[in-house]
């Protein structure tokens, strides 16, 4: 699918958000995705869309500065466990599931070295991991310190 990228095949992706590369839903679901969460603030996702598809949603919003700002760590230490509580119920469910911002670089990059290292990823490889996957991730100004600052605060 156009835009998709996957952290783990056939159950964890990663993508831009509609406000940026329109997407179908319709294709999604027919593809097998069961799931949609937004770390954005869900710019073009109607709740009732996913509804009316069957498909699962969730808007947790993580700080959308550049450069992130005094408070932004804080931010995302408290919204990152809750997406990820959002990906594990989805996995435990059976329902693949796509991950997006507004270009599925920063914040979607963010949730998913998180998610690598909750499964055992050292933040530097987690970074990594994510970066063979998506080579712009954390690439907008600041965020690549920024990814570390916050997954060492959640490491603690």
């Amino acid at each position: 699918m156009q835009h998709l990228f996957w952290l783990v095949e056939g159950k964890v992706a990663g993508r831009s958000g509609p406000n940026k590369d329109p997407w179908d839903l319709q294709a999604l679901k027919e593809a097998g995705i069961g799931a949609i969460l937004s770390v954005n603030g869900g710019e073009g996702c109607e709740p009732s869309t996913f509804k009316k598809l069957d498909l699962r949603y969730e808007c947790i919003p993580f700080s959308r500065n550049v450069p992130p700002q005094d408070g932004d760590v804080a931010i995302c230490v408290a919204q990152l466990p809750k997406a990820l509580a959002f990906i594990q119920q989805c996995e435990a469910d059976g329902l693949p599931m796509v991950i997006h911002c507004r270009s599925g670089k920063d914040r979607t990059s963010l949730i998913m070295a998180y998610y690598l290292m909750v499964n055992g990823a050292a933040p530097l490889h987690a970074v990594s991991q994510v970066r063979s996957i998506r080579d712009i991730a954390f690439t907008a100004d600041g965020w690549d310190q920024f990814a570390f600052d916050v997954l060492y605060a959640l490491q603690d």
